[in-house]
């Protein structure tokens, strides 16, 4: 008897440090920070739980907000279920209100479509060893510059840039496209020496850029 009566005793200790724990841990959404049932680190809601406030949230949380996947009500009814960055939309999700429903994917809270836009696609590469993309952070448009072995390739011939929008034009070694409307489509023609220096070979390169900015794309052969 007295062996039962002392588990009890510990079992309830167990709970009541458990229920201390979680209330000592904060949530800092404000609209869920009434009550906290979950995992807990150096006093943040971290990992799987559950939060209830005027709205409720039950999914993972990352230093005290939701974090990963988790689904939310709202006191209305309406709700999210899927992916959350600091306590707010970002990824694939569902959203639910007023008997409507839009899935697709939310950036810092702001839906962004059914699918992920690309900066930029390759639609084509024939005969070029690599290729790069990168922001130049210059002005608005596209350079273009021609590598082979890492150095700047002055056997180009018949070079053909046209895109879209914008004019070309030439800077030093550095090609460009100014004066654009993005999304740019491009498609680049050349013919140049191959790796082996052998023989001259024909290069077609296309791309499109969906995010506009300064972009200097880099052609290697």
């Amino acid at each position: 008897m007295k062996t039962k009566i002392l588990i009890l005793a510990m079992l309830f200790c167990s709970v009541s440090s458990l229920q201390a724990q979680q209330n000592d841990c904060k949530v800092l959404l404000e609209s869920i920070s009434g009550t906290y049932t979950g995992k807990c680190k150096k006093g943040l809601a971290h990992g799987k739980g559950s939060a209830q406030g005027i709205d409720y949230y039950e999914g993972t949380f990352s230093k005290g907000l939701p974090s990963g996947k988790g689904l939310y009500r709202w006191s209305d009814g309406s709700y999210y279920d899927g992916e959350w960055k600091d306590g707010k939309k970002d990824g694939r999700g569902k959203l639910v209100r007023d008997g409507s429903e839009i899935s697709g994917f939310w950036k810092n809270d702001e839906y962004i479509g059914k699918e992920i836009i690309p900066p930029y696609k390759v639609t084509r590469s024939l005969n070029l060893a690599r290729s790069t993309f990168k922001r130049s952070g210059a002005i608005e448009g596209v350079r273009i510059l021609f590598l082979q072995a890492g150095s700047e390739n002055v056997a180009i011939e018949n070079l053909s840039i046209a895109s879209s929008s914008g004019s070309d034009y030439r800077s030093g070694k550095m090609y460009g496209i100014q004066n654009v409307f993005f999304p740019l489509d491009v498609k680049i023609q050349y013919f140049t020496w191959n790796k082996m220096r052998t023989g001259k070979v024909e290069v077609i390169f296309e791309f499109t850029i969906n995010e506009p900015g300064a972009w200097e794309v880099t052609l290697n052969n």
